[in-house]
């Protein structure tokens, strides 16, 4: 059978890969260089600083959280929006992961087969639109995200985990002696409650990740900053790929104190494939991810993410290095895509 012509929509925000922070571009990244090594014919759609062996249509210059100049930051996704109009005939397939802005393409009659990856946590009105846009397909990314739709009655067509390629992570047994925070430095995502925790347990804390738009930078400058002149606390901002293996392999544990019914989490799989166990709060798919006593401990509460610290020893890493093998491959991502286009197509 013929593999379809498929169109990947990327988020305008930040570059393809990322060059730092980016769950959802560095995931697409991985899902469509496996798509072209796979014989897929794929047309990437995304600002002109990414890279892709995919075929390519740049639809801004420059990402726009990298672009301090821009001024109208929702312009380019109009233009994106015309670029991939003007070339409907050249796909079976778009695949978008750029939220809702792209979904007026279904409303044409001419539109390829539409499915989207919701990368976000749903709420009423991100579900009362996906319901007004009946003609397009959604894949949740964890069973918990899938019943957070469903709650608001949007049909999902299927559930694929986000992968990664473990070979890209090293493995390390014998950790360091901090804890990390690797994601956004924002109230929900749990930084404050990362700090307070091992602070409470008389542990060092590496803190890494970046913030966006004013609200993130004033809530950092007013309720992160003050908190970072901690000897125990060393502040690494945003790195890099290489940076954040080092970060991930030498770390005893991940703290991840999600304050959000967070949809998959990618950070944790790749600390698990480092061999990092992740210490979470129960909160949308992190009991899927973290098998606790395992890979891991789930936690409802800060004390008790302190005192799963206590337990760090039981932990065997290179169980969570096999967990990702086995559970989080790309390899398993992209087969469950391919399954879908074929439906589809």
């Amino acid at each position: 059978m013929k593999k379809p012509r498929i169109a990947q929509l990327a988020p305008l925000w930040i570059p393809i890969p990322p060059r730092t922070y980016g769950g959802i571009e560095l995931m697409l990244s991985e899902l469509t260089e496996e798509l072209v090594r796979r014989g897929y014919d794929i047309t990437l759609f995304a600002s002109d600083d990414s890279k892709t062996s995919a075929k390519f249509v740049p639809t801004i210059e420059k990402a726009i959280w990298l672009d301090h100049e821009l001024k109208n930051p929702h312009a380019p996704v109009m233009r994106m929006l015309k670029e991939v109009f003007d070339r409907f005939y050249e796909f079976d397939i778009l695949h978008n992961h750029f939220n809702f802005f792209m979904f007026p393409l279904s409303l044409r009659l001419d539109c390829p087969q539409f499915l989207t990856t919701v990368h976000r946590p749903v709420d009423k009105q991100y579900a009362e639109v996906m319901k007004a846009y009946n003609k397009i397909k959604f894949v949740a990314i964890s069973e918990d995200h899938k019943k957070s739709m469903e709650e608001f009655g949007v049909p999902v067509c299927g559930v694929v985990y986000n992968g990664i390629d473990p070979t890209r992570y090293k493995f390390d047994d014998s950790p360091g002696d901090y804890l990390l925070y690797l994601s956004r430095l924002n109230r929900e995502k749990g930084v404050l409650t990362a700090i307070e925790v091992a602070r409470a347990a008389g542990q060092k804390l590496v803190i890494a990740g970046n913030s966006a738009g004013n609200a993130e930078w004033s809530f950092f400058l007013h309720e992160i900053q003050p908190r970072l002149n901690d000897e125990n606390i060393s502040f690494r901002g945003q790195v890099n790929f290489q940076e954040k293996v080092e970060l991930l392999k030498n770390a005893k544990a991940l703290l991840f104190p999600i304050d959000r019914r967070e949809p998959f989490g990618l950070v944790m799989i790749e600390a698990m494939a480092c061999g990092t166990p992740v210490i979470g709060f129960r909160k949308g798919s992190v009991p899927e991810i973290v098998e606790h006593g395992k890979t891991g401990f789930v936690a409802d509460t800060p004390e008790e993410m302190i005192k799963a610290i206590g337990r760090l020893p039981e932990i065997n890493r290179k169980i969570c290095r096999k967990t990702v093998e086995e559970r989080f491959s790309l390899k398993q991502m992209v087969d469950k895509y391919e399954k879908i286009y074929e439906k589809l197509a």
